[in-house]
């Protein structure tokens, strides 16, 4: 089973085709469409027609929070019944969540550029200038570079901050470091990283999304042991991890726990669907 909020995205079906190349009948959970019945009936009979045994997490879906906390809880609900999800629930909910990721990533001394969370605006405030002046502005939730915006100016920093408030918005300030336009995603399996890209655009948002290209990349030990080890603590089995380089060294930026990965094919020769493939079916032990 396929938990993923498109059936129909080109990378479901990439990796539908490789479950099905070795003898399984692929069938899809689609987060915003379940009625859930908890009277006499047996949760898990909702789940008679998929029989899963295990699932492959490959989103829940763009969502206001109510309803984000409410996928997170079907993730919950259906690994309280035995099957097994990769990625977990528990991964899912540190790593959509930039603050959690923060915490985990900090506690375990994994070197990320300097952040601060509040939800007074004033508070904001002297968190931009307590960064240096010069700030990403991230929305805690949310992925593929939407709705960050890099700060410089108080005036207009004074202005975004008081208009999100408006919104009762959650204020993630993250000092913006120098990198030249380009960062490096590494794509990690279990204890593993398998592949990794430079992402490199014409201005400092560098998400293929937001249309940075790709470069390949050669892994060295360094980057190798720091993805891994961001995967690990943040309990994501499959990864994307964002790492910067900097004049403070490497830095993680974030921890994805469903990462894309037909943008990284392009300049790997490593087929990726094949080892995302390989990994989940080795380690539901089918």
């Amino acid at each position: 089973m396929i938990i993923t909020p498109k059936p129909e995205d080109p990378e479901v079906q990439i990796l539908s085709k490789e479950f099905e190349k070795r003898g399984y009948n692929v069938k899809y959970f689609v987060p915003s469409t379940i009625k859930v019945k908890i009277k006499i009936s047996h949760f898990q009979e909702q789940f008679e027609e998929l029989d899963p045994f295990a699932a492959l997490v490959r989103g829940f879906g763009a969502a206001p929070t109510q309803k984000i906390f409410f996928r997170l809880d079907l993730l919950s609900a259906i690994e309280e019944y035995g099957i097994k999800l990769i990625n977990s629930r528990e991964s899912l909910e540190i790593a959509s969540d930039k603050f959690l990721t923060s915490i985990y990533l900090e506690r375990y001394k994994i070197p990320t550029p300097k952040t601060i969370i509040c939800e007074n605006p004033n508070d904001a405030i002297e968190a931009f200038e307590e960064l240096g002046g010069d700030i990403v502005l991230k929305p805690l939730y949310g992925s593929k570079g939407v709705g960050i915006t890099r700060i410089n100016d108080k005036g207009f920093a004074e202005n975004v901050i008081y208009t999100l408030s408006q919104l009762n918005e959650i204020f993630y300030l993250q000092e913006f470091i120098e990198h030249f336009n380009r960062d490096i995603r590494i794509l990690v399996l279990g204890d593993k990283a398998i592949a990794g890209m430079y992402r490199v655009s014409d201005n400092w948002k560098t998400n293929i999304h937001a249309g940075a290209r790709m470069e390949p990349l050669e892994l060295t030990e360094e980057l190798k042991t720091l993805a891994i080890k961001a995967a690990k603590i943040t309990k994501t089995e499959i990864a994307g991890v964002d790492i910067v380089e900097s004049e403070k060294g490497l830095l993680v930026l974030e921890v994805n726990s469903i990462p894309g990965f037909t943008a990284l094919q392009k300049v790997t020769e490593i087929n990726l669907a094949e080892e995302i493939v390989s990994y989940f079916l080795e380690n539901t032990k089918v």
